[in-house]
């Protein structure tokens, strides 16, 4: 009897078709983990309750299996990502080891035409669905992320969509990626050790104060290190045999991970190595399963440009799914989301490269270079256009200031007609309630205002405050914005303040207030605003005095 599995090398086919797999969990984790019920996710902050929620949904519906799967571990694509990127960079450059400019520029080559097509792309969905173009603060925001250095701007890593704070991340990868190499030729497998090594310490050590400057150490390089240096030893073994009992410990380091925070650092490496391993188990199946290798293979190769447009396609597809409130439909809605993403990102690829086409088509070099560019300005002075164009009418009235063109308030004194909420008479800020928080109700009540009942032509700012309190430094809680549209029940936008854990003072009242600058493609009068309280984690906390305001430009 064999105690051990021999991983052998992916070829360049079956590293496609993991990207696929990958990609496709990822994918199908940002839709999930939106659609309700929510179960939450380890990814980039430690949630106790995420566990429990996903049992108690699956145990009391069991065709909320892929909703659960796919909502509590699809981000795990992720890992398997990173390792597989790391693996093939790693062949690739050690047979040729370029210089270090050279290096680089080949790669930001092949990474950011995807982002700035991903851009435009943005922008057309935006305009076809708002009928607007996007307004200076989106526009500020892309510009934050077409520099691929957002994930070291404090809150600025997931601006515009979530997702695309893997380019900063990747592109940080390659800027260290040869002195990662330099490390492994002097030091061989030791060196990569001390590497990951390096990388638990820094996110055992320095999670907290990095969060807490809004800074997430999983957005950076330093955060995966042990998934980085994993693909590169594979990469530099012709075969790497592990033990059954190696697999069986990264199982239950991954099912601990996702229950004890201290075992959490350690859930990422032993996500990766259990999807290795069995996407490897596939690939050694691909005469059986021929159709299915063939389909997600397609899908891997089109990975990058699927990863950098889904996240703005995805709200539709969660509101039509949240409407329906059916498990079945869900299916059949992410399955028809997977579908159109797939085809804007197929859309994306051809694209760029029909523009490697023409510009690397007959004719010298000059002609080549003014091709380039030819389309680098077309690109820069189409954001030139919005940034003008965002900008002058801004320029041609003079503000006088702002007016409240809309105010609301709950005092929680009394209970609330038609909800079940927690009250207490012994902590309050003002009067003599204040509403709970806890492991029973994660919701406050909140408010709806429908833009048809104001002035939306100056609005520009939504402004959310409350008076809380909790004795739990481990604890945090949003203030939440979300805008909705009236007719179709589709979530447009979502955006909160998050009082994180160990950033108050435990025992006593604090003033939280949350800004909103509403981009004028937001402000339609079909749109409805919402406004409330969520606490996603464990822990209680009292909430006095919660006040929205919207606020319009005064102009003469």
């Amino acid at each position: 009897m064999k105690f051990h599995l021999d991983l052998r090398p992916f070829s360049h086919e079956d590293t496609t078709f993991l990207k696929g797999i990958a990609i496709l969990l990822i994918v199908l984790h940002n839709y999930y983990r939106w659609v309700i019920p929510s179960t939450g996710e380890n990814e980039f902050w430690f949630n106790p309750l995420a566990i429990n929620r996903s049992w108690i949904f699956l145990r009391g519906n069991p065709l909320e299996f892929f909703h659960v799967f796919f909502s509590f571990l699809g981000h795990y694509g992720v890992q398997a990502f990173i390792v597989i990127s790391a693996y093939g960079l790693t062949l690739s450059y050690q047979k040729s080891r370029p210089a270090y400019g050279r290096f680089i520029l080949h790669r930001f080559d092949k990474l950011y035409p995807s982002l700035i097509l991903a851009g435009i792309g943005f922008i057309l969905v935006t305009l076809f669905t708002t009928g607007k173009l996007i307004g200076m603060e989106t526009l500020k925001e892309l510009g934050i992320q077409f520099t691929l250095f957002a994930n070291l701007i404090p809150g600025k890593a997931m601006l515009i969509t979530g997702p695309w704070w893997f380019y900063s991340f990747i592109f940080g990868f390659y800027l260290v990626f040869p002195l990662l190499m330099w490390i492994r030729r002097r030091t061989g497998w030791r060196g990569l050790a001390g590497l990951a090594v390096s990388g638990y310490l820094y996110i055992i050590f320095l999670y907290k104060p990095l969060d807490q400057a809004n800074l997430n150490p999983y957005m950076t390089v330093m955060g995966h290190l042990p998934e980085i240096c994993m693909g590169i030893f594979l990469a530099t073994r012709d075969k790497v045999r592990l033990p059954w009992w190696v697999l069986l410990l990264a199982v239950v380091i991954l099912v601990t991970g996702n229950i004890y925070r201290w075992a959490w650092p350690f859930a990422n490496l032993s996500a990766a190595l259990i999807l290795l391993v069995s996407i490897r188990g596939l690939t050694g199946m691909k005469t059986r399963i021929k159709g299915f290798y063939a389909l997600v293979s397609a899908i891997g190769v089109i990975s990058m440009y699927l990863f950098a447009v889904h996240g703005y396609l995805r709200s539709p597809f969660v509101g039509l799914a949240n409407m329906l409130g059916n498990s079945i439909a869900s299916i059949l809605i992410g399955a028809l989301f997977v579908t159109v993403a797939c085809g804007l990102a197929f859309l994306g690829m051809q694209t760029e490269q029909a523009a490697r086409g023409w510009i690397g088509s007959s004719g010298s070099n000059k002609i080549r270079a003014a091709r380039l560019s030819f389309l680098v300005f077309l690109v820069a002075g189409g954001f030139a256009f919005l940034f003008i164009r965002a900008y002058i009418p801004e320029s041609k009235t003079e503000n006088l200031g702002e007016v409240i063109t809309f105010e609301a308030s709950h005092d929680f004194e009394s209970p609330i007609p038609g909800r079940n909420d927690h009250y207490s008479d012994s902590i309050a800020f003002k009067g003599e309630m204040s509403l709970v928080l806890d492991d029973g109700q994660g919701f406050s009540p909140g408010f709806e205002v429908g833009f048809d009942s104001v002035n939306v032509k100056d609005l520009f700012e939504v402004e959310i405050s409350a008076w809380l309190f909790s004795f739990d430094p481990s604890s945090g809680i949003h203030l939440v914005m979300e805008i909705w549209d009236k007719p179709s029940g589709i979530r447009i936008e979502w955006q909160s303040e998050y009082i994180r854990p160990e950033t108050y003072q435990t025992g006593a009242w604090l003033e939280r207030t949350f800004h909103y600058s509403i981009p004028p493609e937001l402000c339609r009068s079909n749109y409805l605003l919402k406004v409330y309280a969520w606490k996603p984690s464990e822990g209680t906390w009292f909430i006095d005095d919660l006040v929205v305001r919207l606020k319009a430009k005064k102009k003469i």
